[in-house]
């Protein structure tokens, strides 16, 4: 059985990580990474036949440093990365690890936010790579170093792209997890802003791998899509005619997010992100220069 590493940390919820746990011990040997300090959750691990590692909590919030230290406990050549907010479909570590077998190096299951989209099928160009459902081949990984620890977030998108473009074969496996914390399903408007506020400051991790030479195009079409709406509003104010650009426009959206509800709900925090990549920019270019120069 494949082995499976699940993190849980400070502000986890315990009916979350049971629902995980639970899903998880059915399919793989279980490599629990505590770093939450708390005896809730301590006392709910140890009721499962699991490996309970109890770890200090970072002072700093780094995805990247934490997977790394997770991976230390693994043993296997082949691993499943489950958040600890995330249920594992039936034969779900079984279906990543057979993708992993089959030569991909990454491989991940998409989100499903409700029971009824986890049969839902990928939609074409739907490629959102994820470590909360996803599986791994450490050998693959241990070529490029391990995960970079200055990406303290969107370590996935980091690992995804990394792999690619050292020649290795990523891509998702079929089938969704449904993923309990909602907080990224834009569903409606509350959560909608809330991933706005968030994308106001994603842009500079995505800027860092176009600087560190790991641009995929992929993820750079969203700050393509998105930024066509300020480009069309800026040159409209000077020529109307151009505004009528917004028809196809938000027809392909609307069209790409299957109703004009969900595109709603997508397009405030796409604006957000496309808004936002000035500051990523110049945020990439300081780190990257600062690093550069403390050597």
């Amino acid at each position: 059985m494949v082995e499976i590493l699940i993190p849980v940390g400070p502000k986890d919820r315990v009916d979350w990580v049971e629902r995980a746990i639970s899903s998880a011990v059915k399919q793989g040997r279980v490599i629990i990474y505590d770093n939450s300090e708390r005896e809730d959750l301590s006392a709910l691990i140890d009721k499962y036949n699991v490996k309970h590692v109890k770890a200090p909590r970072l002072k700093k919030v780094n995805m990247a440093k934490l997977r790394n230290e997770m991976l230390k406990y693994a043993s296997d050549r082949f691993v499943v990365f489950l958040d600890s907010d995330v249920v594992l479909p039936e034969k779900g570590a079984e279906k990543m690890e057979s993708s992993l077998k089959k030569g991909l190096a990454f491989t991940w299951m998409h989100y499903a936010y409700s029971e009824e989209e986890i049969n839902v099928p990928l939609s074409p160009g739907e490629e959102n790579p994820n470590l909360g459902c996803a599986a791994l081949d450490l050998d693959a990984l241990r070529k490029v170093g391990m995960f970079d620890e200055k990406y303290e977030r969107d370590e996935d998108v980091w690992v995804y792209s990394k792999l690619k473009k050292v020649g290795f074969r990523v891509g998702p496996t079929e089938g969704r997890c449904l993923h309990l914390n909602k907080v990224h399903s834009r569903e409606d408007l509350a959560s909608s802003l809330e991933e706005a506020k968030r994308n106001f400051w994603r842009s500079k991790y995505d800027m860092m791998l176009v600087l560190d030479g790991l641009t995929d195009v992929t993820f750079l079409t969203g700050y393509g899509y998105y930024g066509m709406y300020y480009v069309l509003g800026i040159a409209g104010a000077f020529f109307y005619p151009v505004l009528l650009g917004y028809v196809p426009l938000v027809a392909l959206g609307i069209r790409y997010y299957r109703g004009a509800r969900k595109f709603l709900y997508n397009l405030i925090p796409g604006l957000a992100l496309a808004i936002s990549l000035p500051y990523g920019l110049v945020y990439a270019y300081l780190k990257g220069r600062r690093r550069k120069e403390s050597g």
